[in-house]
């Protein structure tokens, strides 16, 4: 059976170069569109407040926070139903239904409407974010996959920050929050109609008519992973804490370059108009991740693939080799948060901004990194170990965004952001320890 399906031209790794790279840009548009619309309306924030008549920072904040909610919560029901219908199925059925929330949110009577409206629709559109690396994981083989996963994380990493900029435009133009919401619509609709006529399923299980049953049966839960996986699980939680820090990274922008003061903060007072431009410093440094990510992934993974040749003579790849170049993302994301806390207030506004753009980079470095790992580890399994750390990256998101103010007014940016990267620092053991003991913790885990 295995020699036949590596040879079958169905095999999604036997597929032309052009076939894959289409599902790949397919996928990264639905990985993209769903970060967009968690910040997209946190830019409309006061026009929201103003509609609504709200009083206080909490209530305005639901609406995205219950939304990253939504985009952990979905990945518990779409990851196993992927694994047992196919991928397909789940990216058009999920991202329909996203489009017609959208529409919902636009029409929604007051406050509690648009946010039981936006948790939902977090849900329908995880399916991109949270599917995607195990959709590149059944076309590229593990030295192929550096090179594919660079562009597909950008989304998830780069989406909230354009969500940010495109929202700050769109508020100033429409002075109102609907046209967020249906420029997220038509986008997405565009997108599901252009998947539903070129994209492809992708995982072999599936494509080779293997019993719905017996898939069913096998299938690890996510929540189950994340709970019985010690590799599952602090990779989660490391990957919670950096994408959590993004969301506050976006609030504490907001803070500091807006036209006025809020929560007792210093701002440098720029005009709406391009108050969203600030967070083209974080995005443009993603393209910069991405870049670096495509070109030197796969060669960090080639030379650790030679070391460890020559340390034990064993030519079986392994998923730690992924491990040194997340380490030098995740310090420069460490570098880029003392250089934020330091400068905001202090000096010209383009330094803390750079911190910001240290960050961006450091982090769609990890990002990738992580989501490869995970892949590496749990291969036909990756969509449920995906999505546990998926739920667990948005619940501390969803609760970084509802209070995350807090964090800035009480120590202020400096102390504030300390504070995050002292928890950075306190989880940097974590990928140093599995680079020596994940081949044992891989024996012991679960047996799937």
């Amino acid at each position: 059976m295995r020699e036949t399906t590596q040879n079958a031209t169905i095999y999604p790794r036997n597929w032309p170069a052009q076939r894959k790279w289409t599902n790949v840009a397919l996928i990264s548009l639905q990985a993209i569109l769903s970060p967009i619309a968690s910040t997209i309306l946190a830019i409309g924030a006061v026009a929201v407040t103003d509609d609504f008549q709200l009083s206080d920072p909490y209530t305005t904040a639901l609406p995205t926070g219950l939304y990253v909610l939504g985009l952990g919560l979905g990945p518990l029901l779409l990851a196993p139903y992927s694994e047992t219908w196919g991928r397909r199925t789940v990216y058009l059925y999920s991202f329909g239904v996203f489009t017609m929330l959208n529409i919902g949110c636009v029409l929604s009577p007051n406050i509690n409407a648009l946010s039981i409206l936006r948790l939902l629709s977090g849900i329908a559109g995880s399916a991109g974010p949270s599917l995607g690396a195990s959709s590149i994981g059944d076309i590229f083989a593990a030295e192929e996959r550096g090179r594919a996963q660079s562009p597909y994380s950008f989304g998830p990493v780069m989406g909230p920050v354009l969500g940010g900029v495109i929202g700050g435009f769109i508020v100033n133009r429409t002075h109102g929050w609907p046209w967020l919401m249906w420029t997220v619509t038509i986008a997405s609709g565009v997108t599901n109609a252009l998947s539903l006529l070129f994209l492809r399923e992708t995982y072999a299980p599936y494509l080779l008519s293997r019993k719905a049953a017996i898939l069913t049966k096998n299938n690890p839960a996510p929540i189950r992973l994340l709970f019985t996986s010690p590799i599952c699980a602090f990779m989660s939680i490391y990957f919670s804490l950096f994408y959590g820090i993004l969301y506050l990274h976006l609030i504490i922008i907001i803070l500091l370059v807006g036209l006025t003061e809020m929560y007792g903060s210093y701002s440098y007072h720029w005009i709406n108009g391009i108050t969203g431009l600030a967070y083209l410093r974080a995005g443009t440094s993603s393209l910069l991740g991405a870049a670096i990510t495509g070109k030197y992934m796969n060669k960090s993974f080639a030379s650790a693939f030679a070391r460890q040749e020559k340390r034990t003579g064993s030519s079986t790849t392994t998923p730690e080799l992924r491990l040194p170049f997340m380490q030098i993302g995740m310090a420069i994301v460490l570098l880029g948060l003392i250089m934020f806390a330091w400068s905001a207030g202090r000096a010209y506004c383009t330094v803390p901004l750079l911190g910001a753009s240290f960050f961006g980079s450091g982090m769609l470095m990890g990002y990738v990194c992580i989501h490869t790992f995970l892949v590496d580890c749990f291969g036909k399994w990756a969509a449920s170990a995906l999505a546990a750390a998926i739920v667990t990256r948005c619940v501390i998101t969803c609760a970084f965004c509802i209070v995350g103010f807090e964090l800035y007014r009480r120590p202020g940016y400096d102390w504030g952001l300390m504070l995050l990267a002292f928890l950075c620092i306190a989880m940097m053991p974590i990928p140093f320890a599995l680079q020596k003991y994940g081949s044992v913790l891989r024996e012991k885990q679960i047996n799937l």
